[in-house]
């Protein structure tokens, strides 16, 4: 039985019968024993007895003393009924309780057997009662099941015809409210969702094919001429700009490999990193970028990825700046990282939009200027994975745009170090000319810096790099 309908109906049948026959069962045996009473009390008869015989005594009627010393005595058929109404009644047994003369067989019988036949004449009735009833609520809880599980029906007929060729049809969404109208709604949620994920691979894969055709298209190109010309062909330049395409297009394919990974979803081992050590790491290899970070900003998370996060946004940065790029840095419940640049800034239609995959703005589509779109995209699935954020406002002080990411840190912050504390240096060398004795009395150690390894498997894959 695979029906839900079905199965409701039976459960709600077989209970309401069990019910009502238990109910039924307990009002035959009252009926049973108020048959019984009343038999019992409509044949008991009294007599006067003498120590010789027995006169009855009749309703307003005058009978004859029997003898001088005289008793009084009654006489009632009890019979035994059964609650089985399809016997015969005939065969009905009874008991003449009472001192006085008994009934003769016949009498009692026929007595017995007249109050069987009322109580199976009760018996059939009670009977046609509880099936009519049993059977009442059997249809209707079929008919209220029909109508309750009439919408999740049409929904499944409407879910079984989307496919991967439609995905822009939606279940009907009932006008009440109530568990089915949620139900359509999740549904329809969840079928916006699948559409959208399925257009993004769509597209998705549609933009790689054309930004890995772009590439290999030109390297194709370059061969073939000086192929075809070799005595003519600038080897050392064919050679030169073969090599250009094949880092164009190794960087490509590590970018679409690192997104992959991001959208997996696996579970990454999270270690405690230092954001402020990897932005000095980052800004230390720029010239245009300054760096104002609190001291020692800890956030869980991985190194490579919050480094490529800030790397993505720098060399974003600088690719449109105009003389200046800022890094912030400050710490609290959640690190709080901002990369402004003086740039052209963004237009505000096109904040979000610079966060697609393969997505350049028109004045970022050459091959010098531009990259392949995918830098912001991989910086907010960084931030994403990390349970942060990334958005693109305005500038403050700059008439470029600045691009705030919050990472929750969920370490206790240590305290931010003082200007004394900051100047350790200072205080070591006075030490050490006997000018001034530190208040902690002894010499502070410096502590060795620790340098960040690569993860090379998230940046290459199974490809190690070739050192030299």
């Amino acid at each position: 039985m695979k029906s839900l309908q079905a199965k409701v109906t039976v459960l709600a049948t077989v209970v309401t019968a069990l019910l009502i026959g238990l109910a039924g069962l307990l009002m035959l045996v009252s009926q049973r024993a108020e048959i019984a009473t009343q038999t019992a009390d409509s044949s008991r008869v009294h007599y006067m007895c003498s120590s010789t015989r027995c006169v009855p005594l009749q309703k307003n009627a005058t009978a004859a003393t029997p003898g001088v010393l005289v008793r009084y005595a009654s006489t009632e058929v009890r019979p035994a009924l059964s609650l089985w109404p399809f016997g015969g009644s005939g065969e009905t047994r009874s008991q003449q309780i009472g001192e006085g003369p008994h009934r003769g067989d016949e009498d009692a019988r026929s007595i017995a057997s007249q109050a069987q036949e009322q109580l199976n004449r009760s018996t059939l009735s009670l009977l046609g009662v509880l099936a009519s009833i049993t059977a009442l609520v059997s249809v209707t809880v079929l008919a209220a099941t029909s109508r309750v599980l009439r919408p999740v029906e049409t929904m499944r007929a409407e879910v079984a015809e989307i496919n991967e060729h439609n995905l822009t049809r939606r279940v009907p969404v009932p006008s009440s409210d109530n568990e089915i109208t949620r139900l359509a709604a999740t549904l329809n949620e969840t079928l916006d969702r699948v559409h959208r994920g399925v257009e993004d691979t769509r597209r998705f894969v549609a933009d790689a094919s054309h930004e890995l055709r772009s590439p290999l298209a030109a390297l194709r190109a370059e061969l073939e001429i000086a192929l075809s010309h070799p005595h003519l062909a600038d080897w050392p330049t064919v050679v030169k700009s073969a090599l250009e395409d094949a880092e164009r297009l190794q960087e490509l394919t590590t970018d679409l490999l690192l997104l992959a990974r991001l959208d997996a979803d696996a579970p990454d081992k999270q270690d405690t990193v230092d954001l402020t050590a990897i932005a000095r790491r980052e800004v230390s290899r720029r010239a245009l970028v300054t760096l104002e970070a609190d001291d020692q900003v800890l956030v869980p998370g991985r190194r490579a990825q919050l480094s490529r996060l800030l790397g993505n946004l720098l060399d974003n940065a600088e690719r449109h700046a105009g003389t200046a790029v800022t890094v912030r840095l400050s710490g609290g419940p959640s690190a709080t990282l901002e990369v402004i640049d003086d740039g052209p800034g963004i237009p505000e239609a096109d904040r979000e939009r610079v966060f697609d995959r393969f997505t350049r703005l028109d004045e970022a589509r050459t091959r010098a200027a531009g990259g392949a779109g995918l830098g912001l995209a991989i910086a907010r699935r960084i931030a994403t994975r990390h349970h942060g954020t990334l958005e693109a406002t305005d500038a403050e002080g700059f008439r470029g745009i600045r691009f705030v990411a919050t990472i929750p840190t969920g370490i206790p912050q240590p305290r931010k170090a003082t200007a004394l504390e900051q100047r350790v240096g200072d205080d070591v060398w006075q030490f050490l000319n006997g000018s001034i004795v530190p208040a902690h009395g002894h010499i502070p150690e410096p502590r060795p810096v620790e340098v960040p390894e690569l993860d090379w498997d998230l940046i290459f894959g199974e490809h190690q790099p070739v050192h030299a």
